[in-house]
């Protein structure tokens, strides 16, 4: 008898397990306020490359957790820091919660030659901003983020390198 109450015990717990496991869910849009930037460290180290990482999130949008799957740790920590405060949106009904997977893609410009010594603070001041593009699928957000590169390649003169 005691040995059913056992087997009894741990199949309640099992079911209570499984019935916790996030359903997969397609979101439709992310929220505007939403941000998203590549690492400054990760940017400046030029680490690029692919990362992956599953949301956790309730139907209403609020992400509940990131899980980082794959990639340079330079990338995927400050893009799971980043995903825990996105609120995403779905069609999904119900209290239980939703998992979608998010693949993201880094890259990192070519390093614009040194410039003459008059051009280098309009080169500045026109610095190109990082591009972000976001796309769904279904369970599947698909984000894509280019850095433009350092200011000046390394063959630039230490002054340039220290400021103006």
């Amino acid at each position: 008898m005691r040995g059913l109450s056992v087997v009894l015990l741990f199949a309640a717990f099992s079911v209570a397990t499984f019935a916790e496991e996030p359903r997969w869910c397609s979101v439709s849009s992310r929220d505007p306020s939403n941000t998203l930037a590549y690492a400054p460290i990760a940017a400046a180290a030029q680490v690029q490359g692919g990362v992956s990482a599953v949301i956790i999130y309730r139907p209403n949008g609020h992400v509940e957790e990131v899980e980082s799957v794959s990639g340079p740790l330079m990338l995927s920590q400050p893009l799971a820091t980043q995903l825990s405060k996105w609120t995403v949106r779905s069609n999904a009904s119900g209290d239980e919660l939703c998992q979608t997977l998010v693949i993201a893609t880094f890259k990192v410009g070519k390093p614009t030659p040194q410039p003459s010594k008059f051009r280098r603070l309009r080169l500045a001041l026109m610095r190109k901003k990082e591009k972000i593009k976001f796309t769904t699928e279904p369970n599947t957000i698909r984000i894509s983020i280019s850095h433009p590169g350092p200011l000046f390649s390394e063959s630039s003169s230490s002054t340039a390198r220290q400021g103006f």
